[in-house]
């Protein structure tokens, strides 16, 4: 017989069914059972279970291999998380619970226990930074938002959900340069969401650039023409435009434009997106953070 090789090993999860409740409210569900295995020869592989924290129970069984291959599936993106992430996440959740009961004070001592133990951490630092904005510490919100623009994990796949939302919170703290460098980073991962060219019309518009607002939100509808909201921004910032040159006389608009100026069509041929494409550019309409700030009343 060949040398063996040790063919499994990682986490795998078995699916079972359990039943919840009793009588008219009974129900069934389906929850996985996670574990470590390792295959110890060519007939055998010892199970690890592993609780709900991701921790080994203490429970170990072996299992045929031929058995194991039937019941267990791999599950390659399971992360078994530290005890200091656990803290975290802890943390984390007690200040998202004070935060919802408005105790601003217990919520910010919560971020802050949760920093300490990740200095990094996206969803801590976002947190404390939207919470001083409500506070109306201002100040205190740029400080984070600066330090959390220089996370690269920020736009990362999984975080798209967030630097929308972080871009909305920048634009509110007046920081509309980091706000538009935000939402072109956020670009390269999701050219084909229509909320953020609307979001950056959106900053055009607060700057009184009518002819780049427009040149972004007519992206935004080109994106996805059921987007009705583009098509009123649109209109409005026209008006806008128009009651700043009846005013000026000189069709320039009460002022110079306060925001650096990017082109659409440059920015997504930059990022290798061909602007003509639409939301075809790369490999079909990709997946956005979907979140536009209401156009100014």
């Amino acid at each position: 017989m060949g040398r063996f090789l040790k063919e499994i090993a990682g986490v795998f999860y078995e699916e079972t069914t359990i039943t919840l409740g009793t009588g008219h409210t009974q129900k069934t569900q389906r929850v996985k059972n996670y574990c470590l295995a390792e295959q110890l020869d060519e007939e055998t592989v010892q199970v690890s279970f592993l609780g709900n924290e991701g921790q080994p129970t203490g429970i170990v069984v072996k299992i045929p291999y031929a058995e194991f291959l039937t019941q267990y599936t791999l599950e390659p993106d399971f992360k078994i998380r530290t005890k200091e992430e656990r803290e975290h996440d802890k943390h984390l959740a007690l200040a998202e619970r004070h935060r919802t009961r408005g105790e601003s004070f217990s919520a910010e001592m919560e971020y802050d226990s949760a920093l300490r133990i990740d200095p990094e951490s996206i969803k801590a630092n976002f947190g404390i930074g939207t919470l001083y904005m409500e506070m109306g510490q201002t100040d205190k919100a740029r400080t984070v938002f600066h330090k959390l623009s220089r996370v690269e994990a920020l736009f990362e796949e999984e975080n798209k959900h967030i630097f929308n939302e972080f871009g909305i919170e920048l634009r509110k703290a007046n920081m509309a340069e980091e706000a538009l460098d935000n939402y072109l980073k956020a670009l390269e991962i999701s050219p084909g969401d229509e909320h953020l060219y609307f979001n950056i019309a959106r900053l055009y518009f607060d700057a009184r650039d009518w002819e780049y607002a427009l040149l972004w939100i007519e992206r935004s509808a080109e994106t996805d023409p059921s987007f009705r909201e583009a098509g009123q921004f649109a209109d409005l910032i026209r008006e806008e435009r128009g009651r700043d040159e009846a005013a000026s006389g000189t069709g320039m608009g009460k002022s110079a434009p306060a925001l650096r100026r990017v082109d659409p069509k440059a920015a997504l041929a930059g990022m290798g997106i061909r602007p003509e494409a639409g939301e075809n550019a790369r490999a079909g309409k990709s997946e956005g953070p979907s979140g536009s700030e209401p156009a100014p009343a």
